[in-house]
């Protein structure tokens, strides 16, 4: 898809988050935040909202990355410093790094088709990039690779929907995450 590059990636650190006590990461997970997509300007104040709720401490929750899709367009808001662990999945996290994503990413419309396919192919350049940065490999793994937060089952927290259980949208994910790895043609840097 033209025009995939990563979005401007904007700090809005949280507390919630430890040392990785020298666990070196072999995953990326991909999250979906979880909120009905109605309307993209309603999915602009989820991921505003989402940003609030990783923000408060008190709810023992945080990722690495929250990308809002084309609800807000070139954006993407860290919560963690890549050197630390979110706290997304539980036993994984001092292993993983963790990107959250807007609900639209994996919503399928009447049609079939993916309520952001733009989104999605970005999300998709995220993840790669991350692959790229941790030297992991562009495979559907939850041991070395990237995978769906649903992959790690309850030793992952037990979101077993998340963030998609419609598994041709993932294959689809999938490809394109390859496709944006082979491509390559990263930045030398994207965040803390």
């Amino acid at each position: 898809m033209a025009g995939v590059v990563l979005p401007e990636l904007h700090w809005h650190p949280t507390t919630a988050y430890s040392p990785r006590h020298g666990s070196t990461v072999e995953l990326v997970v991909v999250h979906r935040w979880g909120v009905r997509y109605t309307t993209e300007p309603a999915e602009a104040k989820s991921y505003a909202g989402v940003i609030a709720y990783f923000k408060n401490p008190a709810n023992r929750v945080s990722a690495h990355v929250v990308y809002p899709g084309s609800a807000v367009p070139g954006e993407a808001a860290q919560m963690v410093s890549w050197d630390h662990m979110a706290w997304a999945e539980a036993a994984y996290n001092p292993v993983a790094d963790e990107i959250e994503s807007a609900d639209a990413c994996w919503t399928l419309e009447h049609d079939g088709k993916v309520a952001d396919e733009h989104g999605l192919a970005v999300l998709a350049r995220i993840v790669a990039y991350r692959l790229h940065k941790r030297g992991l490999p562009a495979v559907w793994s939850h041991r070395r690779g990237f995978c769906r937060h649903a992959d790690l089952g309850v030793a992952g927290g037990g979101h077993l929907e998340c963030p998609t259980t419609d598994m041709s949208v993932w294959r689809r994910f999938v490809s394109l995450v390859q496709h944006e790895h082979e491509r390559g043609g990263f930045r030398a840097s994207w965040g803390r």
